[in-house]
């Protein structure tokens, strides 16, 4: 008898965060994708949000690490210990092996394709089907792409932004880049490190995100500013300024405009007959960036097209794959009629 209850999950596993998704139960965990350790014994004392805690909070004796980077597996191991321990939360009582769909970005390769169904199987899952990032968001956003018209989805998440054009249930051409939301608070760290010479760490930058994130910066916002601690790169000591919304929508500009120019490169591959549905159906966006201030707006100006926020942008990719579960069966059959 498996550790497991008999459950099919759909699951995201990106650099930011694991969203786990039971089937005719929705959402059942949100996590951010990250393992406390002990150096020296090498033992995993904090997953998720506890582990999250501890960021940049740890003595030399702990280490944090997010075993996913850029949206691939950085680290086999931690990996493997993070999922089974996601999974155990979210399924709570267990009986037998699991069925699960996982996400991963569209430009990853073979062998790491590989290595994600290899690190899910050792824990004991009874079958796993890969599905690509903005394929199971679109279908978390409830696009019609089965029909033979051109939809588009732009999926940023914490470690890649995943375009995609799909039509007739399959990705016709797309991208995937780094400039994902952990990039933005990349540079903010710098922006704020160079304009108020202030050291301040990866949580503190992705709150100034939240908070003054920024992607159409007016005169309106000219007052918006926040209190931030850190350190003064001068002195070394605790200190606090007020960092200016100007400021953050410049650092997170950068990343914008890799956006903007990786989805004006998918548009040039895209077939006209497709351009021309995209024109009336419009962008959708999803992913836990997606969620930055005025940025469909901004996308709107950019391109020209219209950009729409998809209901629930954080889970779409999660929600997708949950709804990929109906397609294990036929998937196995496949396999099993090629191995005759």
């Amino acid at each position: 008898m498996g550790l497991f209850s008999k459950q099919r999950l759909g699951i995201d596993l990106g650099t930011a965060n694991t969203i786990i998704y039971i089937d005719n139960k929705g959402i059942a965990l949100r996590e951010p994708s990250i393992v406390a350790r002990n150096i020296k014994t090498g033992e995993v004392v904090a997953y998720g949000k506890e582990a999250a805690k501890l960021v940049g909070r740890t003595s030399d004796t702990y280490e944090t690490i997010r075993p996913i980077r850029d949206g691939v597996i950085a680290d086999f191991s931690l990996t493997k210990q993070m999922l089974a321990h996601f999974i155990k939360q979210a399924v709570l009582r267990s009986l037998s092996r699991p069925e699960v769909v996982i996400c991963v970005p569209s430009s990853i390769s073979k062998v790491e394709r590989r290595a994600v169904i290899d690190a899910i199987k050792d824990l004991g899952i009874h079958r796993a089907m890969i599905v690509e990032e903005p394929f199971a968001a679109a279908l978390g956003a409830n696009l019609a792409i089965e029909e033979p018209r051109g939809k588009m989805v732009v999926d940023i998440g914490g470690g890649t932004t995943d375009i995609a054009t799909i039509s007739y249930g399959e990705i016709v051409n797309g991208s995937s880049s780094r400039a994902g939301g952990s990039l933005m608070n990349e540079t903010i760290m710098a922006y704020v490190r160079n304009h108020y010479q202030l050291a301040v760490g990866d949580y503190t930058a992705e709150t100034i995100k939240i908070v003054l994130g920024n992607a159409m910066f007016t005169e309106q916002d000219t007052s918006d500013k926040l209190k931030v601690r850190g350190r003064n790169i001068a002195t070394g000591v605790p200190d606090e300024k007020y960092v200016e919304a100007s400021i953050v929508a410049e650092a997170v500009d950068e990343v914008i405009q890799m956006i903007v120019t990786s989805i004006k490169q998918v548009l040039e591959q895209t077939p006209p007959e497709l351009s021309a549905d995209i024109i009336e159906n419009g962008i959708v966006l999803t992913g836990g960036g997606s969620l930055l201030k005025r940025l469909p707006e901004r996308l709107h100006d950019e391109i020209g097209i219209p950009v729409n926020l998809a209901s629930v942008p954080l889970d779409s990719a999660a929600i997708g794959a949950g709804k990929m579960l109906k397609q294990l069966d036929i998937q196995s059959k496949i396999a099993e009629k090629k191995a005759r």
